[in-house]
């Protein structure tokens, strides 16, 4: 502890015993640690977290400090404490009776009668002859500053090194200086710490002379209209401030004998109902923890005592359902049921009706069936991990191996899925690739095959899935096309290029270009017209999505 860390006298009442007792912190402590002296000191030692801890009326938080509780000095440090009755690790203190309690209080005031007069005047006489010394008084920077204040004001300079006894060890005599101004109610002052100005001529400013009045030493002004200089300016002015602190009398309760404890006799019900009296005051009532039992080591314990009130009940958890999700793929199964139901009518066709009531109830068990899997998934990390750190070596390895299984029954389920979508999206695709690389003359399809391709294609793109497979497919068809198209073009462009510039200048690479065009010309050309003009098609149209 530093010395700048005063420690504080914090009287504790606990009004449901009758007992009240002394702690001793820091001033920079919490209320936390208050209640860790709480629980050394008081008799029973209660637990801290079954303490609490009352000023005016208010619970006091374990990170409030006790500095910022009392905003004013003259402020009694005085904390009333509640204890809950299963926070008590031993027996609480007992109750006093009225004989002995009117007993101790008469003995008491008895003995503090006739050992106070004794004790204040031997301390009256000890501090008269402490106080003598200069280098013994807590105040001795300010006596020094002091004289030095007067010798400037008398002379109008600045005293010699050797006038005043320098202290030993000054900045500590200054914390202790400071320590002892606070236990006056006083702050530092500022012009304590300031410098001197420096001094101008002597003969100027204000003269004094030592005089002496009822053989008490006093300063007389000489010369009362002369105007001070600015060194004795600043040397009243610390006067000012060195005169009430030197001239105050030290405070009474350093000569005060040790505290007693005085016990009042009143009648007090050790089960008092405790959360009635906190209504009153407006506060929450204290109750039991979750889960939380009374203390059987308290030999007194009632089960029966209304303080014992039960916790309150674990809050009910509300699982988040993807609310997005679940109304989309709603809405996509009422867009599919009314389009069977534009074509089919169930009240001609039982039969019909049955198997799409049954459709119906499968779709809408697998948007379910998805938030369900949604939960599991998220919950699968942290509940695999506490599972696997419970059971031991044999069942952790039994686990994994059942892990690793599934993972591969997924990954399976996975790729059979991918495989019939994509066999799906690729209706018609594979035969209008063998057209396009070839080259050979084809007819263009008949409107017949145009027809059962457009309602095949309209009932399978239902699915979302089979919609994005044909549309990646179709795209990566167009782009290769589109590739082709501009590798015409260049090689077009380096053959005229070419030809312009002569025979003798053309290179390798640029005859290498030419063959390469008319190969490529020439399986274009060799396509039938209506093949050709899908390719101007894809050439000169975008997709939607990059319009």
């Amino acid at each position: 502890m530093s010395l700048v860390d005063i420690l504080v006298d914090i009287r504790i009442e606990l009004p449901a015993y009758s007992h009240s007792f002394v702690v001793q912190v820091d001033q920079s402590s919490s209320i936390g640690d208050v209640k860790r002296e709480i629980s050394k000191t008081c008799t029973g030692a209660p637990r801290v977290d079954g303490q609490r801890l009352i000023y005016k009326g208010r619970i006091l938080s374990d990170d409030e400090k006790v500095a910022d509780t009392w905003k004013s000095q003259h402020d009694a440090h005085t904390l009333h404490l509640a204890v809950h009755p299963s926070a008590w690790t031993s027996a609480p203190p007992t109750m006093p009776s009225s004989s002995t309690t009117g007993s101790s209080t008469q003995s008491a005031t008895s003995s503090m009668q006739s050992t106070f007069p004794r004790q204040y005047a031997a301390s009256q006489r000890a501090t008269s002859r402490s106080r003598s010394p200069l280098e013994t008084s807590p105040l001795a920077v300010v006596a020094m500053m002091h004289q030095k204040a007067i010798h400037v004001l008398m002379n109008g300079t600045m005293p010699p090194p050797s006038a005043l006894s320098a202290l030993p060890n000054a900045e500590r005599q200054r914390l202790l200086a400071v320590q002892a101004l606070r236990t006056y109610g006083w702050s530092w002052p500022a012009i304590l710490d300031m410098e001197y100005p420096p001094a101008g001529d002597p003969a100027d400013g204000l003269k004094y002379e030592q005089v002496a009045l009822n053989g008490q030493p006093y300063l007389s002004l000489s010369n009362p209209n002369a105007t001070p200089t600015p060194i004795q300016l600043h040397a009243l002015k610390v006067l000012s401030y060195t005169f009430p602190i030197l001239s105050t009398p030290p405070p009474e309760t350093t000569t005060f004998p040790p505290p007693v404890s005085f016990s009042f006799s009143y009648t007090v019900n050790p089960h008092t109902n405790l959360n009635e009296h906190l209504q009153r005051l407006g506060l929450p009532p204290i109750r039991l923890g979750p889960g939380q039992i009374p203390n059987p080591n308290v030999p007194h314990m009632n089960p029966n005592d209304p303080n014992n009130l039960p916790g309150a009940p674990a809050p009910v958890e509300l699982r988040p359902i993807p609310i997005r999700a679940v109304f989309f793929s709603l809405i996509l199964l009422i867009f599919r049921t009314i389009f069977l139901l534009y074509f089919f009518s169930p009240s001609r066709r039982p039969f019909f009706a049955l198997i799409l009531s049954a459709w119906i109830l499968y779709e809408g068990w697998g948007v379910v069936r998805m938030i369900f899997e949604r939960e599991r998934r998220d919950r699968r990390p942290a509940g695999g991990d506490g599972a696997a750190d419970v059971r031991g070596g044999e069942q952790h390895g039994n686990g994994a191996i059942g892990q690793n299984r599934h993972r591969r029954g997924a990954a399976r389920a996975n790729r059979q899925l991918h495989a019939v979508l994509n066999g799906l999206s690729s209706l018609n695709l594979r035969g209008e690739e063998r057209i396009l690389d070839s080259g050979a003359p084809v007819r263009p399809p008949s409107l017949s095959h145009r027809i059962k391709s457009f309602v095949a294609l309209l009932l399978l793109t239902l699915h979302p899935a089979v919609w994005d497979h044909r549309r990646a497919a179709l795209r990566r068809r167009e782009g290769r096309l589109r590739t082709e198209a501009s590798a015409i073009e260049a090689a077009r462009n380096a053959e005229s290029e070419t030809s312009t510039s002569g025979s003798e200048s053309a290179s390798t690479a640029g005859q290498d270009e030419a063959a390469k065009a008319r190969a490529l010309t020439q399986v274009h050309e060799r396509r039938p017209t209506w093949v050709k003009e899908y390719m101007r098609r894809v050439q000169t149209t975008d997709w939607a999505d990059d319009v």
